[in-house]
């Protein structure tokens, strides 16, 4: 795990265990079974301990951050400081986490699994749940614990039921966020009363933005606790996170760096120690070639003992000096690698290459696959209770002892079952992720591209109910291996995903991503995407790239004669018409759809056209037959028994009622259709009926509670990003606080209504707020 993979692994269904930052930790100096003490680190080493020493005797946290290119033994240092600290029964608890590119939170999160002591093998995901509850209990003091559990089941990958408070908080992502970051920091600062603390986090060069946010935060919020956070990392990180360590009361930054010349030679003679007296010519040649790096000189130990230059078989090795100064040593790293991959047997290499497109982390099952659809033999039974599925089955056996053989050989890393994120398969790490990378390299691209499809079509039939993380990495599987409508079918759905959450701009940019993708030959997907990239478009404010692609979607309609998808269209820029002001035009086009609709039988169409067009009369101020039409509507759709919409022709009968003065039936109307888009989770809706119903208190005078209306709207509204249902909260609440005498305050939210109003071109709500600022004046 030490570069940059193409391709991020997917995110687990289940959690990674903890102490997987121990079992994956490189050996640092170890190499075929030899192993160097730690060398030329005795300074920094020293520091360490100083830094760990102040954090107890000062009750003061710091935050060490050790800096340094591949190979240089960063995580090596800081285990021999571990091993120090517990050695000496110090009293100081450690805890670790790392990093994995593409798993987001993961160094956090497996961090806290290590301190919640969770077993995956030993305990079901009920006892997990469980033991975290209790453990939190305890550092909590017995406080109630339900928000909290809530808040770090995100980081653990666990569902903890949240409090009503909560579930409304966590419609929006960057409260709910905040808030986690913020019991995070409570929980290290409570649990570090128990004693000095060591938080230990690996590879942070793959962490993600949030992560290092949370850690810069964490050191600069911790009060007076005995806490050091070490942060390992590649110098990228620092590169790429211009906020680190700002704040920090105390940060010790160490550069490690190649080993000095000398250093460099007493560990070249201890990794082969067993040889006796090395000569100078190899020690010099080694030295000259590797500049000192730990892992070159690790690369060189393993490759004199792939090229046989060494002999093993005794308890004293004996070693060839004229084969050893035969290997072209390299003169890189990834020189080294690809020299040492070049040993490998041409089916170890082959199960690389396949492993090798998952990333760094892969499973057994999935190689098994790979290889079986690739298998010349084609197993053929006659009947198919003859196919074999145990252990013993011929490929399945083959490729566990080549990963045996590869892991011995310090290639690969296999971990424990109950390390595994995949139920009942053995998961495998690339011990060095930079021989990856040199495998993908080197593998021709036909074959690289079959790979990724068929990886992909073995994660998406494993991983069940996909999360958006997991089908962005499926989408690029498909993408690198060459499926394009696959993948922009994977784009499109977690678009929608996206787009149910209100996250408006990942939606934007997946749908745009999935439809420049997406074959012209699929037009039904291609007009759904546009009619949902449009609505997205809408409610950002983007209305004329949203009436561009709402006229893609039309003229798509047109050509394959789909007079349903053409209504839509048609609704659709009527109501971006009807938000401008342009009446007459919205009209044209709400009849025409109208007829598409009739003509296609789309009840549901029809219902929602004859809401549009009621809607336009009641903004002419012709309630009658605004309300012809929203009965006709709402007739239709509680036939069709859809709540949503049945909710939105209450809506609108309520507000023509509203105009005409008929408070009581308004409010009749307008609570029918809050109940039922509470029961349907319609938040926007929600926004829209509090505001409702605000609007006929404030015209009947009662102020104060159309003011506590309008305050539960603007909560929830601020966690759906829709401008439009902003600018009309902010703009009753403004007229609102008018009639209370609230007048500098409103000033400021109708100052924002109009800015909104103007941005979405909303010129009937620009209209609307230009006269209740009037009144404020």
């Amino acid at each position: 795990m030490a570069s940059a993979p193409p391709l991020p692994p997917p995110p687990p269904p289940p959690p990674s265990r903890t102490d997987r930052g121990a079992r994956v930790a490189r050996p640092g100096t170890e190499s075929g079974g030899v192993r160097s003490a730690l060398v030329g680190r005795a300074d920094v080493l020293a520091v360490l301990r100083d830094v760990v020493g102040r954090a107890t005797d000062f009750q003061a946290p710091q935050l060490v951050t050790v800096v340094g290119n591949h190979g240089v033994g960063k995580t090596r240092l800081v285990s021999e400081l571990v091993a120090g600290l517990q050695g000496a029964a110090t009293g100081v608890r450690v805890f670790r986490g790392r990093a994995r590119a593409g798993d987001k939170l993961a160094a956090i999160g497996s961090l806290l699994r290590e301190r919640f002591g969770i077993d995956n093998a030993a305990m079901a995901p009920p006892e997990q749940s469980a033991k975290v509850a209790a453990e939190v209990s305890a550092i909590f003091g017995g406080a109630d614990t339900t928000g909290i559990l809530y808040c770090l089941g995100g980081f653990l990958q666990m569902d903890f039921a949240p409090t009503p408070f909560l579930k409304i908080l966590a419609e929006n992502p960057k409260h709910r966020s905040d808030l986690a970051h913020t019991v995070f920091r409570q929980l290290v600062e409570l649990d570090a009363q128990k004693g000095p603390t060591v938080l230990v986090f690996d590879d942070l060069q793959w962490a993600d933005d949030e992560t290092l946010d949370i850690l810069t935060e964490l050191v600069a919020g911790l009060g007076g606790s005995p806490v050091v956070v070490i942060a390992i990392a590649r110098p990228e990180m620092l590169v790429r996170s211009s906020r680190w360590a700002q704040g920090a009361v105390d940060h010790e930054r160490v550069d490690l760096r190649n080993l000095e010349p000398d250093d460099a030679e007493v560990m070249f003679q201890n990794l082969l120690a067993r040889c006796g007296r090395i000569p100078d010519d190899l020690v010099q040649a080694a030295l000259e070639m590797t500049g000192g790096n730990p892992a070159f000189l690790e690369q060189l130990v393993r490759l004199y003992l792939a090229a046989g230059a060494i002999d093993t078989s005794g308890t004293l090795w004996k070693l060839d000096l004229d084969a050893a100064l035969a290997v072209d040593l390299p003169i890189s790293i990834e020189e080294a690698i690809e020299a040492r991959i070049a040993t490998l047997e041409p089916d170890e290499r082959e199960l690389l290459e396949r492993a090798a497109v998952f990333g760094n982390v892969f499973w057994l099952s999935a190689v098994v696959a790979l290889t079986r659809l690739e298998d010349p033999r084609k197993d053929v039974v006659d009947d198919p209770l003859d196919l074999e599925w145990g252990e013993g089955e011929r490929i399945r056996r083959r490729l566990t002892d080549l990963v045996g053989s590869l892991a011995e050989r310090d290639y690969l890393l296999v971990l424990d079952e109950s390390d595994s994120t995949m139920a009942g398969d053995v998961e495998i790490v690339f011990k060095h992720n930079l021989e990856r990378e040199v495998v993908m390299k080197t593998t021709p691209a036909s074959r690289l591209a079959a790979y990724h499809l068929a990886a992909a079509q073995w994660l998406e039939g494993r991983i069940g109910d996909k999360s958006e993380e997991q089908l962005e990495f499926l989408t690029g599987l498909y993408e690198r291996g060459g499926d394009l409508a696959r993948a922009a079918r994977c784009y499109l759905l977690g678009a929608d995903r996206a787009r149910a959450r209100y996250a408006h701009e990942e939606a934007r940019q997946m749908y745009e991503r999935g439809l420049s993708m997406l074959e012209s030959g699929d037009a039904p997907a291609r007009m759904d995407a546009l009619h949902n990239l449009g609505d997205v478009l809408d409610l950002v404010g983007e209305t004329d790239l949203a009436l561009e692609r709402f006229g893609e979607m039309l003229e798509l309609a047109w050509r394959f004669d789909n007079q349903g998808k053409a209504g839509a269209a048609h609704s659709r820029i009527a109501r971006v018409m009807r938000r401008h002001g342009k009446y007459d035009p919205a009209m044209r086009h709400l009849n025409r759809a109208q007829e598409l609709f009739s003509r296609a039988h789309d009840d549901r169409g029809i219902a929602s056209t004859m809401d549009d067009i009621g809607r336009v009369h009641w903004l002419r101020g012709a309630y009658g037959q605004a309300l012809d039409f929203h009965r006709q509507a709402l007739t239709l759709r509680k036939a069709l028994g859809d709540r949503r919409s049945i909710a939105l022709s209450l809506a609108n009968i309520g507000r023509v009622h509203c105009d005409s003065g008929n408070f009581k039936a308004a409010i009749a109307q307008f609570r029918e259709a809050l109940d039922l888009r509470r029961d349907i989770n319609d938040l926007t809706g929600v926004v829209q009926s509090l505001c409702d119903l605000a609007g006929v208190y404030h015209a009947d005078g009662n102020h104060g509670l159309a003011l506590e209306l309008l305050s539960e709207a603007q909560e929830v509204g601020a966690g759906i990003g829709d401008m439009m249902v902003q600018a009309e909260v902010l703009s009753r609440l403004g007229e609102a606080k008018t009639a209370v005498g609230l007048g500098e305050e409103a000033a400021g939210d109708l100052a924002q209504a109009r800015d909104l109003a103007r941005v979405v071109g909303d010129r009937v709500m620009l209209a609307e707020t230009h006269c209740r600022a009037a009144e404020c004046d």
